[in-house]
């Protein structure tokens, strides 16, 4: 039997199919390789996804709360820039004493007279410290200082023959409430203000008369103590 040598040859050269087998041989290790290598599920549940549930929830109630509050009803007109507009307002505010006002009006309007610290000028112009004629009845020291006085009068057994003008007059009812209040509560004085309502309403009752006389003031109001 005769040797063909080429025939020999071509059994020992490997055929593309061998090839292609030998490829895929490799491609399927290296992914049982990559398999093994990759991380297994775990069993169970991530916090994060609960957590950004439970977020949106609160921000979704905040927002229809914020809406709810502030949306004016949903109507057209209260987004209107041009639409009329009511100004919000609480009424005249209720007056209160204000006595560092009232000691910054008394140096202006009857310090000169009487001095601030209320001692008056002996023999000239009588005191109102502790002095008997501008505590007790209020209506007393209203008339006075809206009318003025004009006599002689006694104030802790010293007798002043004096002329005080109406200063009152020109001060308006809140003014005037707040001298006799601090006058009320300074220099040992112990009695309580006066609002300005009283003071209009002694203005209303004596008009625009003239001074008052001692006499006549204390036949009103008689002093409580001497």
């Amino acid at each position: 039997m005769t040797d063909h040598p080429h025939s020999s040859n071509q059994s020992r050269r490997p055929s593309s199919g061998d090839a292609h087998s030998a490829s895929d041989s490799r491609l399927v290790e290296a992914h049982s390789h990559l398999a093994r290598d990759k991380e297994e599920p775990r069993e169970g549940f991530s916090l994060l996804p609960i957590v950004v549930v439970f977020v949106f929830c609160g921000f979704g109630f905040w927002a229809g709360l914020y809406l709810t509050r502030n949306s004016a009803g949903f109507s057209s007109s209260a987004f209107d820039l041009n639409a009329p507009r009511e100004v919000a307002s609480d009424g005249p505010k209720a007056f209160e004493p204000d006595l560092a006002k009232g000691e910054k009006l008394f140096l202006q309007q009857c310090a000169s007279c009487h001095q601030a610290n209320g001692l008056g000028v002996p023999g000239a112009f009588p005191p109102l410290a502790e002095s008997p004629w501008v505590q007790g009845n209020e209506e007393r020291i209203i008339k006075i200082a809206l009318a003025g006085i004009a006599g002689e009068i006694e104030v802790k057994g010293n007798k002043y023959n004096g002329n005080m003008p109406n200063i009152g007059a020109g001060l308006k009812d809140a003014q005037l409430a707040n001298i006799i209040s601090y006058v009320r509560s300074a220099w040992g004085n112990h009695s309580d203000p006066v609002m300005d309502t009283k003071v209009a309403e002694v203005r209303k009752a004596i008009g625009s008369r003239g001074q008052y006389s001692p006499k006549e003031i204390l036949e009103q109001h008689p002093l409580e103590t001497k």
